[in-house]
């Protein structure tokens, strides 16, 4: 099987980038979380970056009720903010 993960680095405050080697990374904003896929989950997906919150992420799927939104605001031509809002 094909690897079509992506590669993820950790950088220090000093520029040097340390490869991460995990399939997904999870980033807690408060007491939700947003997972971001390092390998597509769909091939149709390739080239893209795909993050999921709430019930979503992979083993909470037992999660019930709507969840967990993305709210997404431009901050510039090459700035997104990503919040996730509690429904």
């Amino acid at each position: 099987m094909e690897n079509n993960s992506y590669q993820a680095f950790a950088v220090l405050k000093d520029g040097t980038r340390q490869l991460i080697e995990a399939e997904t990374i999870l980033i807690q904003l408060g007491e939700e979380d947003i997972e971001i896929a390092l390998a597509p989950p769909h091939p149709v997906f390739q080239g893209k970056l795909t993050l999921t919150t709430g019930s979503a992420i992979q083993g909470r799927e037992h999660e019930t009720g709507s969840g967990t939104q993305l709210i997404i605001e431009p901050g510039a031509a090459n700035v997104l903010h990503i919040t996730p809002k509690k429904l």
